[in-house]
């Protein structure tokens, strides 16, 4: 059998009858996606928590070198 050009090749071409029937439905696409949404979300939320956290730990040592460098320069009461 001659190959067929490429713009004729279809997906019934390329795989099995067993492999048309593993495709996934429309539904099973849908909740894959949900499932995908609410882990990002969750992953979203956790590396926000982490900045966060950063920022307040970064807020702290500014005090604390600001108070630092008052003491060495004497303007500390």
């Amino acid at each position: 059998m001659a190959p067929k050009p490429l713009e004729q090749v279809t997906l019934a071409d390329l795989a099995t009858k067993d492999d048309l029937k593993n495709l996934a439905t429309k539904e099973e696409l849908k909740y894959e996606i949900g499932s995908l949404r609410q882990e990002l979300g969750s992953a979203v939320n956790l590396i926000m928590g982490e900045l966060g956290k950063m920022s307040a730990r970064q807020e702290e040592m500014a005090g604390t070198l600001a108070r630092l460098v008052a003491k060495s320069e004497g303007v500390t009461p």
